[in-house]
Formats: C-alpha cells, structure tokens, sequence
C-alpha cells in the first residue's frame, strides 16, 4: 500500500482525531497534530478545537460506513466542505511534494483538505477493506490497514491479542464441556 510520508500522516491523523473522540483520556487534538507533524501556526483556541472535533465525527462516519457507496457519499460531503487547492511545494530540505492545499491555508483547513484527500485516496483505491471499526468486544476505535496482506482487523495489537485470548478461552470451554 502506498500511504507514506505526506499521504500516510493524514491517514493516521483522521485515525487519531476518530479515536479520540471515542475514547477517554485520548491526547487533545493540538497533541495529535504534533504527533503527525502538522505546523500549528496560528493561535490554538477553544473554537479551533472544538471544530477539529466536529470534523472528527464527519470522518467517523466514513469509517462507520457498512457500504463503499455509502462511504463515498460521505467522503463527497467531507470533500465538498475542505477547501482543497492542490499545489506543489518544497519546504524544509524536502523534495518538492503535493500538499493539498494553499500556502496561507489555516490549519483547519489545512486538517480537512488532507484528511479528507487521504479518507477519499484509501476509500477510492481499496473500497472498505482498508478501514474500520476494531472487531474486538466492546471497542469502537478505529483503524486504517497499511499492511501487505489488507488483514487488520483490530485498532491495536492489545486488542488483537485480548480477542485471540477471548477465543482461545471460549473454545477451551466449549471443548471441556461437551
């Protein structure tokens, strides 16, 4: 799969901003920024935050979606409503690279051209085998599948691991007792 580098960070930030509204105790969203290397540099405020929310719940919906064309349909709102203004640059020692959008863009903006351009890369690419919701018991947190073989199921290796244990234990159960 091709999701490095530039395309890759705004895959895992859409990942991050889903699960964070999903779960207690998740970094703030200015901390997820800086994790996926996006410059803040403007004034962090409460209404900045509070649409980085509003925008993570959009994009939940896409990885909620049960059908491609549905999946599609949200990723066209989303599409429709982040100003996208794809320009090359080189910045930084870099090599001239596509960001998807303007040179004066505001980081919301900037947040929403680049989730939403990798949400409608992945979903155009490799429908909906590539993103989901975690299959294990009681988890709501989402993934995007970067490996090899498309086989990600689980938003984490400790969920993974809880269900593997899970399923062992049922079947050693089940085995027992019959």
């Amino acid at each position: 799969m091709d999701f490095t580098g530039y395309r890759n960070d705004p895959l895992g930030l859409a990942v991050d901003l889903v699960n964070g509204l999903r779960s207690a105790g998740a970094p703030a969203p200015r901390e997820l920024l800086a994790a996926r290397r996006y410059q803040i540099d403007s004034p962090w405020t409460a209404g900045l935050e509070r649409d980085l929310w509003a925008w993570a719940a959009r994009l939940a919906e896409v990885f909620d979606a049960t059908g491609v064309a549905r999946a599609a349909e949200l990723i066209n709102g989303i599409l429709a409503d982040a100003d996208i203004t794809p320009h090359l640059t080189a910045h930084d020692g870099q090599p001239w690279h596509l960001h998807y959008s303007g040179p004066d863009t505001g980081l919301l903006a900037r947040v929403r051209a680049t989730t939403a351009f990798a949400l409608a890369s992945l979903v155009s690419e490799y429908g909906l085998e590539r993103h989901g919701v975690c299959s294990a018991a009681g988890c709501r947190r989402v993934y995007a599948d970067a490996s090899r073989n498309a086989s990600r199921r689980y938003c984490s290796p400790a969920c993974a691991n809880r269900s593997a244990v899970a399923a062992h234990r049922a079947r050693r159960r089940a085995g027992t007792s019959g």
